[in-house]
């Protein structure tokens, strides 16, 4: 029975968490970031060091690779491999639940709370 959840365990442990997932659609839609650009680009809340961290667990799965032009000054670049792009489709369906859900919950808010109605009477 335990076997049945391990291919959404591995996905889970390989994209998910706060940030792999975000670096994944941002390397997948812009197609190469320098380091500074793509943490601006994470709307600057992500630490240096975090993103550092992250980018070496993409690498090392395969999904992320780093480009060094051995220029001076240093200059590298990170992109999405062919592999890493082949989780373009799913994570456009959690985008799309997101919003979704986002929406859904901005428009519960709006509501009258029906639970304070229910008290008063």
């Amino acid at each position: 029975m335990k076997e049945d959840g391990i291919g959404l365990d591995v996905t889970l442990e390989v994209v998910c968490g706060k940030w792999k997932g975000l670096i994944l659609w941002k390397l997948i839609h812009e197609n190469h970031l320098r380091f500074n650009a793509l943490r601006r680009s994470l709307d600057g809340n992500i630490s240096s060091r975090i993103l550092a961290r992250e980018l070496k667990k993409l690498i090392n799965d395969g999904l992320v690779e780093r480009i060094d032009y051995e220029t001076v000054p240093p200059r590298v670049e990170y992109r999405v491999t062919p592999y890493g792009r082949t989780t373009a489709s799913f994570l456009e369906k959690m985008n799309e639940w997101g919003i979704h859900h986002k929406r859904r919950a901005d428009q519960h808010e709006s509501l009258p709370d029906v639970t304070n109605q229910l008290k008063e009477q």
